[in-house]
């Protein structure tokens, strides 16, 4: 099954408020007084508001479907119709939210990526856009993403008053200070090891909730990749020498952060991690285990299939080969 985002037209209103009020439910009821929310669901999502949102000029809806579902929603305004800001040239995201049972799995990336190409296509200098204070979890992605915190403002919810925390993007001068290190295990810092392992527990057995034996005696022999943005770790991979696990060169653990998907640092990190077999190790041929999703991506890179896909801790997998 394959993930698509699709604009909304009015045909999807039924939809959109069902979508609406549900994610919106999911993320604020906790917190919040049932008369509040009943309130605001009341009176933001009527049919007659949600009509009129989709028919302005300066606003755009899409959703995300999968197998034809609806499992969240993206809302942009640019001009006038921004919430505060009236930048001519600044497009805000008003609403990025995805149905719970969908958390974790790429749904925000994927919808946070739309919006930041229609801000390219329209020449937008800046994104902008508020996150309620208590959200740490919306306000680390943003971050990672490289949004500021430049305000504050007052949200409404029903007879309560929040703070939303506004946070922008320079799209014009907007740049991410990425760098590569290899080390062997012995040059690795306790911290650097610390954080390759939590970066892998968290990709590997939590999100692809896949329980196995991650830490094992072959790290001692490989040399680690480590892919930092503005010194954070985004992504890693494990260069494995010949007769360890494959009688030739191997690339394992290949991974990126959560909240560092859609940066286009996947290609690269694999880019430096054949370079790294061919200077280190001294290999031109490499043999890889890579998910079956993955298969384009790694024949983008020069891989070719060896032999039948088969299961791997649960997970469809087939050998690879680059020469």
């Amino acid at each position: 099954m394959e993930m698509m985002i699709t604009k909304i037209t009015e045909n999807d209103i039924a939809e959109l408020q069902e979508i609406s009020k549900k994610t919106f439910s999911e993320t604020f009821s906790a917190d919040n007084t049932e008369e509040s929310m009943a309130q605001y669901l009341e009176t933001s999502f009527a049919t007659e508001k949600l009509l009129t949102e989709l028919n302005d000029r300066n606003s755009e809806f899409y959703f995300a479907k999968l197998d034809h579902k609806v499992i969240g929603y993206l809302k942009l305004n640019t001009g006038s119709s921004q919430t505060e800001m009236k930048g001519g040239h600044a497009l805000e995201i008003e609403r990025i939210y995805v149905s719970k049972d969908f958390h974790g799995k790429k749904v925000g990336q994927a919808l946070y990526d739309k919006a930041i190409a229609i801000a390219t296509e329209k020449n937008a200098d800046y994104v902008w856009l508020g996150v309620w204070e208590n959200n740490l979890r919306a306000i680390n992605f943003y971050r990672k993403n490289g949004f500021k915190e430049f305000d504050k403002h007052i949200f409404r919810l029903g007879n309560e008053e929040q703070t939303d925390i506004m946070m922008k993007l320079d799209l014009k001068s907007n740049t991410m200070k990425i760098e590569f290190f290899i080390k062997s295990f012995e040059e690795l810092s306790t911290l650097e090891l610390y954080n390759i392992l939590k970066l892998r527990s968290e990709i590997f057995i939590i999100e692809q909730n896949c329980v196995y034996q991650d830490i094992d005696d072959k790290d001692l022999k490989c040399h680690h990749l480590m892919c930092l943005v503005d010194g954070n770790l985004a992504g890693y991979t494990r260069i494995v020498p010949h007769g360890l696990t494959y009688e030739d060169a191997s690339i394992g653990r290949v991974v990126i952060g959560l909240d560092y998907r859609g940066l286009g640092l996947g290609k690269r990190l694999m880019e430096h991690s054949i370079k790294g077999c061919q200077d280190i190790l001294k290999e031109s041929k490499i043999r890889i285990s890579a998910q079956l999703y993955l298969l384009k991506f790694y024949n983008a890179l020069g891989f070719k299939e060896v032999g039948s896909p088969y299961d791997e801790d649960g997970i469809p997998h087939i050998e690879m080969v680059l020469n």
